[in-house]
């Protein structure tokens, strides 16, 4: 077989020896399965460097962890595979693969959420858009109301200037042309009228001063309000509309952009990611499990022969621990015995002895 086609059957997580022991036809179902589970890691490479360059914004991280991912999810995928066992009846092979399948449905939900945002990288960008430009506009309503009224007084304020240097110029007007003898008492020289109007144009000049300095302090700090406020808008700008969305904040908006197509390619993932697991638990027990059955009745036999002959070995030695131990007691028994006697007798001399001794000294008297 080719170097290809080795590593296909090594992706379904067969055997590559046993594998070629078996016909064709079930050799290209594994290839098949093999293939499924290479497009899958290739999915899973794509999608979690989407990830990875969304969290870390940084190519140096992503690439390097995206494809340490991908080999992760393709070990996981052939131990899935790999881990099955065909048996004769199928609703226990059902309930057997239940835990792979909801571990397949995780992966697929793991590799198909990036891709999904990258796909609708556009309408989740118009969306997060939509959501500042909201934000922007409630922070400035919020303040609006106040921002008005002080406009409208400075509006107010310069409306009722603009009315008072009116009357300021229609007192001159009138001075002048009284003095001038134009109108009024139509008198020519400063008369009594021309005095008046002269004295009250005088006093509202000056009053028209004072109100000046009144009114400019009073805008002064109007406008100085109104700073203090749009600076309050930036700032609560800046504190609540995120400069920049993380991969939580895609996903959020995700679930508002498209929720249909969000669910089809969804379920398109996770039929990718349990076809090869289908396409097992489907179908009949073939020639690869055959053998994989007969070399694990060969290897449990073996085992079991050698467990045998290891309980025996065991048993053996045991008995002759025993024995040895039952030598060694009553040997030490025996020594023991043999001690006694040997004092007993060392005893019973030197009382031979002593009465001895004492008889010599008596007959000797």
């Amino acid at each position: 077989m080719s170097v290809f086609k080795n590593f296909l059957l090594f992706s379904s997580g067969v055997t590559v020896d046993l594998i070629k022991q078996c016909p064709r036809f079930e050799v290209n179902k594994y290839m098949s399965i093999g293939m499924t589970i290479v497009f899958t890691t290739i999915l899973s490479i794509l999608s979690s460097y989407f990830a990875f360059y969304l969290i870390f914004d940084s190519e140096t991280i992503a690439i390097p962890l995206s494809f340490l991912w991908g080999a992760i999810i393709f070990n996981l995928d052939r131990y899935i595979i790999s881990s099955m066992r065909m048996g004769n009846s199928k609703w226990q092979q059902f309930l057997k693969s239940i835990p792979r399948i909801l571990v397949a449905v995780i992966i697929a939900t793991v590799i198909s959420k990036p891709l999904e945002l990258k796909i609708f990288d556009l309408e989740i960008n118009n969306f997060l858009n939509q959501q500042k430009a909201d934000l922007a506009y409630n922070i400035e309503k919020k303040y609006d109301a106040e921002l008005i009224d002080i406009e409208e007084k400075k509006h107010n304020f310069r409306t009722e200037y603009k009315n008072m240097l009116s009357l300021r110029d229609k007192y001159y007007e009138e001075y002048k042309c009284e003095c001038n003898g134009t109108c009024g008492t139509n008198v020519k020289g400063y008369g009594q009228e021309c005095n008046d109007r002269k004295k009250r144009y005088n006093v509202y000049v000056a009053d028209l001063e004072e109100e000046k300095k009144r009114m400019d302090s009073t805008i002064n700090l109007l406008s100085k309000r109104e700073l203090e406020i749009k600076d309050l808008i930036i700032n609560e700008k800046k504190l609540t509309i995120p400069q920049r969305y993380g991969f939580i904040d895609k996903l959020k908006a995700l679930k508002n952009i498209d929720r249909m197509s969000s669910i089809f390619i969804f379920s398109l993932f996770i039929f990718i990611e349990t076809a090869p697991l289908l396409t097992k638990l489907l179908s009949d027990k073939g020639p690869y499990d055959n053998l994989i059955l007969q070399h694990e009745i060969k290897f449990e036999s073996e085992y079991r022969k050698k467990l045998d002959i290891y309980n025996n070995e065991r048993l053996k030695n045991k008995r002759i621990n025993d024995l040895e131990s039952d030598l060694e007691i009553k040997s030490k028994e025996t020594a023991m015995r043999n001690l006694i006697k040997n004092e007993a007798y060392e005893q019973y001399n030197k009382m031979r002895e002593l009465i001895d001794a004492k008889d010599y000294k008596t007959n000797g008297n």
